[in-house]
């Protein structure tokens, strides 16, 4: 026992100063433990004379010892069991974790091994791109060569075509001016011709159209004449009218009147004759009664004759009306003192019938002869009455008439207003053509300055062509040999032309084709740059869960080693494996390494890809631009496209990692079931030793305990190191088959 505490002392001191500060409480109490282990021991041979000299004191103290020492033993084994059965737990876990790290390791491996492999094939398909692309400028270029060859050719064609073309114009202009001259002479003569033609034509036009205006005045100012007359007339007959229905009236009102008067007398005479003791009335009464009898028949019969007279006042004022104007007043005057004397008149017949009866009894009654007489005036009066009603009727249809008449006038003065509005329609005709005649004779004036102007400038030239034609008769025979040489010429240059006309045809359909290419080109540059693309966030994104599955690697790692720890320290054979097992980490570290370097190596080889790729969007954007918008629309399309399909993709890799959890779940169960039953076998052996073993586990806890004195094993960087490596290894064999 000595010796197995002091190698683990060793142990522990060659460890760090932390470890051995944090383990310091553990070994303390493995030390004293140990001590008092050494003084029980030590206690038999110390105690053999006392139990020579007094044996029953050393057997009870003995067996008190042994008790003591039972009951710490069979304590501490009850705690180590426990310690054991909870590191057991957390090793099963901490198994499960390190399986499916282990599994999630694997997948991330293969999934960056399939990404080298499209990573490889997107390099080999830009390269042939490139290469591609290398043949196509190839091809431009020379496209283009010809192309400028061709369009020099046809300049120097065309300049040739231009100075022939020149010959010809200069034979054709010396054709031209001698026709220009014929052409000038006859343009005089024709001028001559129309200005005298023009002239005596408006000359006529302008006096018809004088003439006519002047008819036209006249018309309208007998016409306006006539209008007036019309509405004077028109006024007349409706004061006529008004002073004829006026009379009406007032005949009317004088007959209805004299008609209350004569039933007055008619009573009164019925009366006389009733009164027989009156026989002789009073001579003054029938004075007086004959004459305002006589007074009422000579003012009815002047009634008639004003009535008769209104009629044929009425008549005569359509056609005659200044008399009428003089004769209104002389009526209006006779109207009145008509009406004055018929007042007057009746007084007196009132007068009369109200004298009183003694009056009349006094006075001598009248005779029968006299009533007789008044009978004959009173029927007298009522036969004049009914002449007058006549007469008043034929002076409703007098009036009638004049009405007629008035309706007529109206009429015939709308169509003599309508008459006049079509002559001042025709007069303001007749002012516009008189102005468009005016215009016209104005423009035929400014034409003629300006054929005048033009044959002055015709004239001049005609002097600068005949000197020209003169300079050119001079040159024409020298120019006719020459012309013959430019028509052969023409002609080759013409074939030349036809022939250069083809290729030119054929060359723009191969640019065509051509550009066509570049176009299919492009889009598969484009689609390989965003495969490129996609490709690069996959890698970041597995990165990120490589770094994830790492971090969680390290934290089940460090859960990992306590157990470990607990196992291999209750298993000394695994020394010598740990040993092994770090030689294969520092292994796996440097391939780690190597895999980081090519790592770095692809990136940077993704970098020069994607500065190659810009190069060539930055060359080949002219030709873009027409295209970008239907190819971002398809592009848009393809990235939903292909998020649903890594939406799927990643869906079936979830069902791989819960299948390879549930796989994992089971490999770990079997696991529990073996050390179960290891544990089981190793039962006795810890029974036998079992001090031995609470001290060695102590003195391990004490060496290698993280926090407290609990036995429960705290993470090294030793054995985290190691755990990791040996998943690591693992990894890379199952990469490696």
């Amino acid at each position: 026992m000595d010796r197995r505490s002091w190698l683990w002392r060793r142990k522990s001191s060659e460890k760090s100063p932390g470890e051995t500060e944090s383990s310091g409480s553990v070994s303390s109490l493995s030390e004293r433990f140990s001590d008092d282990h050494e003084a029980s021991r030590a206690s038999p041979n110390t105690a053999s004379p006392n139990f020579g000299r007094s044996p029953e004191v050393s057997s009870r103290t003995d067996n008190v010892e042994v008790n003591e020492t039972v009951k710490i033993l069979t304590e501490k084994l009850s705690a180590a069991l426990s310690n054991v059965s909870a590191k057991e737990e957390l090793v099963k876990q901490h198994a499960k974790v390190t399986e499916e790290a282990v599994s999630g390791w694997e997948k991330a491996e293969n999934e960056v091994v399939l990404l080298k492999q499209q990573l490889e094939a997107a390099f080999q398909k830009n390269s042939a791109l490139e290469d591609r692309i290398g043949h196509l400028d190839g091809a431009l270029k020379e496209c283009v060569r010809e192309l400028r060859q061709s369009r020099e050719e046809q300049e120097e064609k065309i300049r040739d075509a231009i100075i022939n073309n020149s010959c010809d114009w200069e034979s054709q202009k010396l054709e031209l001016e001698s026709g220009m001259s014929e052409l000038r002479t006859q343009l005089e003569a024709a001028k001559a011709e129309a200005l005298l033609s023009v002239d005596h034509d408006f000359r006529s036009k302008l006096e018809q159209f004088e003439k006519e205006n002047s008819v036209l005045k006249l018309e309208l100012v007998a016409q306006a004449k006539d209008l007036q007359m019309l509405i004077l007339e028109r006024d007349l007959s409706i004061q006529a009218a008004e002073t004829a229905s006026k009379q009406h009236l007032e005949s009317i009102k004088k007959i209805n009147k004299i008609e209350s008067e004569c039933r007055r007398l008619q009573s009164m005479g019925r009366r006389m004759s009733a009164v027989n003791d009156q026989k002789v009335p009073s001579s003054v009464c029938l004075e007086s009664l004959t004459d305002s009898q006589s007074d009422c028949g000579e003012r009815l019969h002047a009634v008639d004759q004003e009535a008769s007279r209104s009629d044929s006042w009425a008549n005569a004022l359509i056609v005659e009306l200044d008399q009428f104007k003089n004769e209104k007043s002389s009526t209006r005057d006779l109207a009145n003192s008509i009406d004055i004397e018929l007042m007057d008149d009746f007084l007196e017949m009132e007068r009369l019938v109200g004298l009183p009866e003694t009056e009349n009894g006094s006075s001598t009654g009248p005779s029968k002869a006299q009533t007789d007489a008044l009978h004959r005036q009173l029927t007298e009066l009522e036969a004049k009455i009914e002449m007058l009603e006549s007469e008043n009727t034929e002076l409703e249809v007098a009036l009638a008439d004049t009405r007629k008449q008035l309706e007529l006038s109206t009429h015939q003065l709308t169509l003599a207003e309508i008459k006049l509005t079509e002559l001042q329609r025709q007069l303001d005709f007749a002012d516009k053509s008189k102005q468009l005649a005016m215009i016209e004779v104005v423009d035929a004036e400014e034409r003629r300055k300006i054929v005048e102007s033009q044959l002055e400038l015709a004239q001049s030239e005609v002097k600068k062509f005949s000197e020209k034609i003169y300079l050119l008769e001079l040159n024409s025979e020298k120019e006719k040999a020459m012309y013959v040489a430019v028509a052969a010429k023409l002609e080759a240059a013409e074939t030349t032309i036809n022939d250069l006309e083809s290729q030119l045809q054929s060359a723009v359909q191969e640019a065509r084709k051509l550009h066509d290419k570049v176009g299919i080109l492009e889009r598969e540059v484009e689609e390989k740059t965003i495969l490129s693309s996609e490709l690069e966030v996959v890698k970041k994104e597995l990165e990120l869960e490589l770094e994830t599955s790492n971090v969680k690697a390290k934290a089940m790692s460090a859960n990992f080693t306590g157990k470990v720890e607990t196992l291999e320290i209750a298993r000394n054979a695994i020394e010598s494996q740990l040993e092994l097992s770090q030689l294969e980490v520092r292994e796996l570290q440097d391939k780690v390494r190597v895999l980081q370097r090519e790592i770095e190596e692809e990136r940077a080889s993704v970098v020069v890809f994607a500065s190659k790729c810009r190069d060539l969007e930055d060359e080949l954007s002219k030709r873009k631009q027409e295209i970008e918008l239907h190819q971002t629309a398809f592009s848009n399309g393809d990235l939903k496209m292909k998020q649903d399909k890594e939406r799927v993709i990643a869906a079936g890799k979830l069902a791989e990692c819960q299948k390879t959890i549930n796989s994992l779940n089971r490999h770990l169960q079997l696991l529990a079931t073996l050390d179960d039953f290891m544990i089981e076998n190793e039962m006795p052996e810890l029974g036998c030793d079992s001090a031995a073993s609470a001290e060695g586990s102590l003195v391990l806890n004490g060496k290698n305990g993280g926090s407290s004195p609990s036995l429960i094993p705290s993470s090294s960087s030793s054995f985290y190191e190691i755990a990791r490596h040996l998943s690591r290894n693992r990894i890379n064999g199952q990469i490696e088959n």
